[in-house]
């Protein structure tokens, strides 16, 4: 059968040269999808027999990489509006005549409002979308992607009479967003969308499901003491999620009230919520955490984001310094030992 569906959505299938291509047509519309499938067999006929490889445009591009690949990303939706500005400016222009000096006129429009790493994340949307194109079979190189070198900035942290300081001059329901974040490590999104279904106050534990987590691997989140005061204030406020204002789930934590509340407290008005993870981090290093300790406390996939905080803990490694030293420590004797007392 040339078409068939799989759930919604009608797929197609064929063999040209002894060769199986099975690809969605991204419609739940019979008629389309047959459309669809004619020409694509079509195209990949003449790509085989022929060498012809029909140029796409950026658009057509685009629509193919959402359709297939795209939509079931986490990112999806700031790719998305990465994608409007994009389309913008590469809209009806053929992938194959996209090089480097188009990519440097797009970074040089991008750079007048925004820093140089959010400018990456758009050339790295770019760079995938041409890539896909490129396995598709639709151009046969991508051009060298200007990617800007970043700036390695330092992470902010709150010592703990500052993050008092700052909970003390927020409204309730960010400050008890703070207090648990501080708590806990948690992510902002984690935290905003946790529903009582996912916590257990008896057991001391709430879970971060995989679809929840950046890692893409669920995360057994252990409550302290005060995590659970916070858990204990929010009962029976929302039946279904922990943390909400004015009847609402709360969706932005980094608003007026926040940045007014740091210039009462004092503190860096650069300061963001994503900060309060940092500060979490940074007191359990600090406090003597071990670095894999904290990497699954902190749901890492690797050390590589953890190692940012071990400088805060110097004693981690110290106890190592001695072992080039030219004269050997002597460790000092307790006065029961010397022989000459």
């Amino acid at each position: 059968m040339a078409i068939y569906k799989r759930g919604n959505i009608y797929w197609c299938e064929w063999e040209i040269g002894g060769k199986r291509t099975r690809e969605t047509t991204g419609t739940s519309d019979k008629a389309a999808a047959q459309e669809w499938h004619d020409r694509r067999r079509a195209e990949i006929w003449r790509i085989s027999k022929l060498g012809d490889a029909r140029s796409i445009t950026w658009d057509e591009a685009a629509v193919e990489w959402i359709t297939e690949h795209g939509q079931y990303k986490k990112s999806f939706e700031s790719d998305r509006q990465r994608l409007a500005l994009l389309t913008e400016h590469l809209t009806g222009q053929p992938i194959t005549k996209i090089s480097t000096d188009k990519l440097l006129e797009l970074r040089k429009l991008i750079l007048k409002d925004r820093k140089p790493a959010t400018a990456n994340r758009y050339l790295a949307l770019a760079s995938a979308i041409l890539n896909y194109a490129r396995g598709k079979g639709h151009n046969d190189s991508v051009p060298k992607i200007p990617y800007m070198p970043e700036k390695r900035e330092r992470f902010r942290w709150l010592t703990r009479d500052k993050a008092c300081d700052l909970i003390a001059e927020l409204p309730e329901h960010l400050a008890a967003l703070t207090r648990f974040a501080l708590a806990t490590g948690l992510r902002r999104a984690n935290i905003t969308g946790l529903t009582w279904h996912n916590v257990d106050t008896e057991r001391g534990i709430a879970w971060v499901w995989p679809d929840e987590s950046k890692s893409g691997k669920p995360i057994a989140v252990p409550l302290n003491g005060d995590a659970l005061v916070v858990l204990q204030t929010r009962r029976g406020i929302d039946a279904r999620y922990v943390f909400t204002y004015r009847g609402q789930p709360i969706y932005h934590t980094t608003t007026a009230a926040w940045h007014k509340a740091l210039i009462r407290a004092n503190i860096d008005p650069g300061l963001t919520f994503h900060d309060l993870r940092h500060t979490w981090a940074s007191w359990h290093v600090m406090g003597g955490t071990p670095l894999d300790v904290l990497r699954q406390l902190g749901g890492w996939a690797d050390m590589t984001m953890v190692l940012r905080y071990a400088h805060l803990a110097p004693g981690y490694v110290a106890g190592y310094a001695e072992n080039t030293a030219l004269t050997p420590t002597i460790p000092p004797q307790h006065p029961s030992q010397n022989p000459t007392q």
